[in-house]
């Protein structure tokens, strides 16, 4: 009796490590599969989360109050989109529409207006999205503020009218050029 006793709590143990390793092997897939789906989304919330301020419907356009670059230079920036149209912003870059200098008049007739350079994206309604541009100055006058006016548009050009349907979102900023 002692020896078939001994067999049948030896069965068991085995049933039971063998379900202990079955159930260990489910449980080490599931957690490798939660940790590659969120690296998957990992590269969104740190571009968006190294940015100074998230945007927002609020702030659809996040860029710092006052930049400074240095004459006939350029700085690298990063800055928030936030699409709070109905519909996906297609192809989204940024880009400067226009500054004005201390006198109030436009820079854009000079041709010496500051450019920015921008990868496009699709931005969806309600989302935001992150960009690193370069913004380059261009043979302005050093030592003075000027009143600039970055927008979020859609085609090749610069639109020049902050009423065409091209044009996303706009806000202002200081740019203040160095010498």
């Amino acid at each position: 009796m002692k020896k078939k006793g001994d067999l049948a709590l030896s069965v068991n143990a085995i049933v039971v490590i063998v379900i202990a390793f079955v159930v260990l092997g489910l449980a080490l897939t599931f957690t490798r599969s939660i940790f590659k789906a969120g690296m998957g989304k990992l590269p969104e919330a740190i571009s968006l989360t190294a940015l100074e301020a998230e945007p927002s419907a609020d702030n659809p356009i996040t860029i710092a109050d006052r930049i400074e670059i240095k004459r006939d230079s350029q700085v690298e920036l990063k800055i928030g989109y936030y699409n709070s149209n109905p519909n996906p912003s297609t192809d989204a870059k940024l880009g400067i529409y226009d500054c004005l200098n201390p006198d109030g008049d436009s820079v854009y007739s000079t041709g010496k207006l500051p450019t920015i350079t921008s990868t496009s994206q699709t931005v969806e309604p309600s989302s935001a999205s992150a960009y690193k541009v370069i913004l380059s100055e261009n043979e302005m006058f050093g030592g003075i503020s000027y009143i600039c006016t970055i927008i979020a548009y859609t085609g090749d050009d610069i639109p020049t009218d902050l009423d065409d349907e091209d044009i996303y979102e706009s806000k202002q900023f200081f740019l203040y050029v160095t010498t």
